[in-house]
């Protein structure tokens, strides 16, 4: 232990002759618990935030998206499929094929995007889990599975035998005069209403890919993508270039935050934007360390002039009060943080704090990185902040 640190540890835990120093260093020690304790306990509900909003935003977005460089749709065998389910870190890969169509029933019209699934877009993305009422729709047959808003906007029954669903494409090159109607059209029945999102519910549907096929009159094996769901570890770069060599070049492997990137960049400028706030509620608290050590500098000028007639240089009586500084700082943010942490964990299992005027928990996620954040911007800052108080300590103020 150095002479500077051995004093400086002395200074904190003895009492001084003004009660009123005391107190500011308490204090500051106090403020600098309360910001440490805010800085983790935002950061943790802006993650949890983060996370409850990419859930409803991506709902139907997969890790990874396979998309033809140069036409709408291709046509890939199974045994592609098969070679590409069988890549390490793949855990569930669905072919699908997605189209713009009209649905109508009775004298009411909605555009959606009608997608074209079997068994393994449901082992994807779990839509069983988000029907309301009734079923996913079958490999074969011709159903429909409509979202909570696009029930309501046709007005549409479940199983209703009387009053089918029409689904109406338009047709494909030149059309004659004489043609009764330009539109391709199948009817369905409604089977299942889901709830996923609002932008979800409102505008998709799901039917059975040799549905869709039918309707759109392409061959069987054509999708418009493949969405690729990985492991939990998989390693992202690695999956995604030996699926590119399976398909080649040709086609696209899309990551998840490319298939929205505005929404992913603004959440991004989100998370600095509140980094730099807190950081400086943060500096404003340690200006309060700042304040403690000058007054104690003051107070303890006739001891520092022992020191320096004892043979103490005057580096050695700055670092006594840098080391202060950490020290008060470091009490602070050890126990700002044990209740920062505490407050976050008892949220995450208790969830004893509800949004008002709902009965929704507050999001909240503990992240080793926001609590790397912390540690490492309270470092910096208190360093400084030590080192600006230290720099009190001169020769004119100890002779």
């Amino acid at each position: 232990m150095s002479f500077s640190f051995f004093i400086a540890r002395r200074y904190h835990i003895s009492s001084t002759k003004f009660n009123t120093v005391r107190l500011i260093s308490h204090f500051a020690s106090f403020v600098v618990a309360v910001a440490v304790c805010a800085f983790f306990v935002i950061q943790s509900v802006f993650s949890g935030l983060h996370d409850f909003g990419l859930s409803y935003s991506s709902s139907i977005d997969p890790d990874l998206k396979i998309k033809s460089v140069d036409s709408f749709s291709f046509v890939v065998a199974d045994t592609i499929i098969a070679k590409l389910e069988q890549v390490k870190g793949v855990a569930v890969a669905a072919p699908f094929f997605s189209q713009e169509a009209i649905l109508r029933f009775e004298q009411q019209h909605k555009l959606v995007t009608l997608l074209g699934v079997d068994s393994r877009y449901d082992q994807l993305f779990g839509i069983s889990d988000r029907i309301a009422v009734g079923r996913m729709v079958s490999y074969r047959g011709e159903e429909l599975l409509l979202g909570y808003g696009t029930t309501i906007d046709l007005g549409a029954g479940l199983y209703d035998y009387d009053g089918f669903i029409e689904c109406l494409l338009p047709k494909q090159g030149s059309i004659s005069p004489l043609d009764p109607s330009p539109f391709v059209s199948i009817w369905a029945t409604n089977v299942g209403v889901f709830q996923i999102s609002e932008e979800v519910d409102y505008n998709y549907a799901f039917a059975p890919l040799p549905f869709v096929w039918s309707l759109t009159k392409t061959a069987a094996n054509t999708y418009t993508a493949v969405d690729v769901n990985l492991e939990k570890n998989a390693k992202n770069d690695a999956v995604k270039e030996e699926i590119q060599q399976i398909f080649g070049s040709e086609f696209e492997v899309i990551e998840k935050e490319a298939l929205n990137p505005a929404l992913y960049r603004m959440l991004q400028t989100e998370r600095i934007a509140i980094y730099l706030i807190l950081s400086l509620v943060l500096t404003i608290a340690l200006f309060n360390v700042v304040g403690a050590i000058v007054m104690m500098v003051l107070d303890k000028r006739n001891q520092l002039q022992t020191l320096l007639g004892m043979g103490s240089s005057v580096n050695e009586i700055r670092q006594i009060f840098f080391y202060q500084g950490l020290l008060l700082s470091g009490v602070g943010a050890f126990f700002g943080l044990v209740v920062g942490v505490g407050i976050v964990v008892a949220q995450s299992f208790s969830e004893f704090i509800l949004v008002p005027g709902t009965q929704l928990p507050y999001p909240v996620a503990f992240s080793l990185e926001n609590l790397s954040a912390l540690l490492l911007i309270w470092g910096a800052l208190s360093v400084l902040s030590a080192w600006i108080a230290s720099a009190v300590v001169r020769p004119q103020l100890l002779h």
